[in-house]
This record gives C-alpha cells, structure tokens and sequence, in this order.
C-alpha cells in the first residue's frame, strides 16, 4: 500500500527560502578537532561533555561543553562509531586497527582505553539500557556482536543479513532493528533472547532508520523514493510510503510530541519529506541542500537540525518539519550532530576539515546574563536509584527559579517538571517516571537537571 501524499502536500523550493529574522540560532564557535572525518559525536551528560571520532587521525576526543575546549585524546587507529554506556560511564569505540577490525572501551572518567576487543567488521555500536550490553553491526562477518558491559565481554555473535550497517532499538517491545544494506532487509532480534525472529524485505539499500515508541512503529529508508514502516508488534511492513519521485533514504528522525517522521531523500537533488506517523503520509516536501546524511531533532528548542555535506549548511526547520527557518553555513561536509542541553549547544562533525562547529541551541536571542558555567556548588539528591514508580528530588540552596529537566541517556528532554521552593530555595518535588505525554518511559539512565546546571543522574528499572 502506497497511499498518495495528502492534498496539504507542500513542495518549497530553495529558490523561495523562508528566513526567519527572529530566531535565536546561530553559529557561536568552532572547535579545532585532533583531525579530519569527525563522523561520530556523542553527549555524555555526567561530565557535560560531547566525545568523538577523527578517522585520519586516528583519535578519540572529549570537548568540554563548557569551554568548547578538546580536554581528551586518545589514540584509536581509523575511529569509528560510538556509543555511550551512561550506566557504566564508558564509551564503545568501532575502530580498525592495529592488526583487526575491534571495539575499543574507554573510560570517560579515567579518560584511558581499558580494554579491546577483537571483532572483525565492526561497524556501528548501540548501547541497551535494560540489559546493559552493546550491540555491534559486523560487516564481515554479516552479523551483530553482543557485549556484556559489566565484564566487557563479547557474549556471542547474532547471524543477520548482508552488510549491515546501523541498528536501532524498539525500546517498547526490547526487539533490535538491524538494516542489511546489501540485501534491502531489516532483520529484528528478540533482545531477550538474542535470537533473529523475522526479516522483512524493505527494497533498495537501507541506510537509516527511526523507531516512533508513541505508535510502535520502526521507519526506514527503502526501495527508491520510498520509506518502509514497520509494525513494531506484528514485525511486518505496514506501508511503502512513497515519500517522494526518486533517491535513498539516507537520514530519518522524529517527534514523538507531534508524531511527524523526517527522511531525508537524494539522488538528483535532494528532499526532507515530513511523513504525519498517525496516517503514514506524506505531509510536506521540503527542498533543502543536497546530501543530508543527519537529521536531529532538539527537544530544548523543537527544532529540527539538518546537516547538509554537499552544500556545508545546516538547516533549521520547524518542529512539526513543515517549515524552513534558518540556514547556516558551516565546515566542509558536516555529517554528525550532537547536543549539550545544559548547556543549549549542538556540535557539528564534519568529514571534509577538523573543525567541529558549535550551534546556539535557541529560540530567541540568548539572554543576557545567563551563566557560562553551571553551578555545580549545589547538590541535588535523587532517591531512591534505582527507582521503579517515583523518584525523590531534592535539591541544595543555591539553585535559581526555572524548571527541573529529566533527559535520557542520549540528551533528549523527556519531561519538565514545575518546581516547588520551601525555605532557603530547596527544591523538592517527585518524578513520576512518565514523560511529557503521561507515557511510562522505559528502563534506563536517566540525568535530572536543575536550573544552573546542577545535575544527577539515576537508573529506572522496569
């Protein structure tokens, strides 16, 4: 079923770019990574860092959100792709070398590799809150790599498709979406069991992927013009949405607050389709610069962040994707993006040059006065942690008036909680471990921050 693009459809053209005066983002600074093809960045909340990759350098660095300064570096012959274990506070680096394909663990903390892994192939890593283990794409060996995090330790090997490149976990049903780019299928795995219970052809190359937890259903890219969804219970195709005449899926993203699905298309040309998840059609077609292999949704300011590596811009767009913002112009071939919501910045990775360029996080201009350093002076308690049902929030006397964010493990805002005072500016208030939408989110880490900066985190279970 291809059902046809709504009558609302808009196509905006570059030609007639929407530029918006009154919004508040803008490139602030640039960064002098170790070197080139920063293809990788991740936010680690606990430092209020973003960590990366150089690929010809061969290095991993941590930059201070703070200073915007590279405080880390760490020697990791042709880096790849990371994943954060906010658990453990250890990162999980793909990397080939010296003598074979691994999987390199670094202490964020120690700021040192303390272990590496032989795995042929290694490609992209992803990190599983319940079970507290990574998962690994294998190209090699066309399978995906299951790590225990607690002993560092590869458990075994799952036996997927051909070539696959990325995996995303349904973090409602505890299943893993693995994109077999070479064979146009996706195959899920039971993560309970480690087992490949279904595998279903979506066409063409598969390239990125989105799972909507809101409506349980997994969006990737597939045959040409085409995007693929997946029903997140049944583990069988819903729809082929023909998103738009030609080019692969090379991007897809999210809102579940206003359940739109982004996918960036190309070939000749290029296209941002915003697909409405409730009908699975298409919305609106934006025509934005070629070669957008990131899109990032943030969940401080509702907006859309698109890195555009043939046109070196990012594009702001509306949260509900139908609306080009901003354009701004940054490094050679930008192609990762990450987020500090602490400190309300986004760092941009490119592959053409080593800079990472950091964008102002805001919907109008940034106030003045607002303090460059947290104040990490108060202390803020979290009881009890784990935590089932409701968490304890209780803050020190230093805190300033705002409300309290609880973020998951990869920096997105899940719920804003409207802070009480008592005597001497204490916060005390309760989580009821439901996000914005009165939805129970499921088991993880999860960082509470109050207003300066303070921050703690704790586990939720199930």
């Amino acid at each position: 079923m291809n059902p046809a693009p709504r009558h609302c459809l808009h196509v905006v053209l570059l030609c007639c770019l929407l530029v918006a005066t009154g919004w508040g983002q803008y490139a602030e600074d640039s960064i002098q990574a170790p070197g080139a093809w920063v293809g990788s960045l991740v936010y680690t909340p606990e430092a209020d860092e973003v960590w990366g990759t150089s690929w010809s350098a061969g290095m991993v660095f941590a930059i201070d959100c703070i200073s915007n300064r590279v405080v880390t570096t760490l020697p990791a012959q042709s880096a790849g792709n990371l994943a954060y274990d906010s658990a453990d506070g250890k990162l999980y680096c793909a990397y080939y070398g010296p003598y074979m394909e691994s999987l390199a663990v670094i202490s964020c903390s120690a700021r040192r590799i303390t272990k590496r892994l032989e795995m042929p192939g290694s490609t992209t890593p992803v990190w599983d809150a319940v079970s507290n283990r990574v998962y690994v794409t294998c190209q090699l060996t066309n399978s995906v790599a299951v790590v225990d995090c607690a002993s560092d330790s590869l458990l075994m090997y799952i036996p997927v498709g051909l070539h696959p490149i990325k995996l995303y976990i349904n973090s409602l049903r505890h299943k893993l979406y693995v994109l077999n780019s070479d064979e146009g299928s996706v195959s899920i795995v039971d993560m309970a069991t480690n087992r490949v219970i279904n595998t279903v052809e979506v066409g063409g190359s598969p390239n990125a992927g989105h799972y909507c937890r809101s409506l349980d259903k997994f969006y990737c890219g597939g045959d040409y013009g085409k995007v693929v969804v997946i029903d997140g219970s049944a583990d069988s195709v819903v729809t082929k949405i023909r998103a738009w005449y030609y080019g692969h899926a090379y991007a897809v993203s999210g809102s579940e607050r206003r359940d739109v699905v982004l996918a960036s298309l190309f070939g000749v040309g290029s296209r941002i389709c915003a697909i409405d998840a409730n009908t699975d059609e298409v919305d609106t077609v934006l025509q934005v610069g070629d070669g957008t292999y990131a899109i990032y949704l943030s969940q401080q300011s509702d907006r859309f962040y698109c890195a555009s590596s043939f046109t070196d811009e990012v594009m702001v767009l509306s949260g509900d994707g139908r609306q080009l913002l901003k354009t701004l112009s940054v490094g050679d071939d930008p192609f990762v993006i990450a987020e500090s919501p602490v400190q309300r910045r986004l760092y941009v990775g490119h592959l053409g040059s080593s800079k990472v360029y950091v964008i102002r996080d805001a919907t109008t201009a940034w106030p003045e006065g607002q303090p460059s350093t947290p104040d990490t002076a108060s202390s803020l308690r979290l009881d009890p942690s784990p935590f089932r049902d409701r968490l304890s929030i209780v803050s020190g006397t230093q805190v300033a008036a705002g409300p309290v964010g609880v973020y998951s493990e990869d920096g997105r805002l899940v719920r804003s909680l409207n802070a009480t005072k008592t005597a001497g500016h204490v916060l005390r208030l309760t989580w009821d471990g439901r996000d914005s939408r009165g939805r129970f989110v499921p088991p993880g880490v999860y960082v509470v921050t109050a207003p300066g900066g303070v921050r703690a985190k704790a586990i939720k279970l199930r």
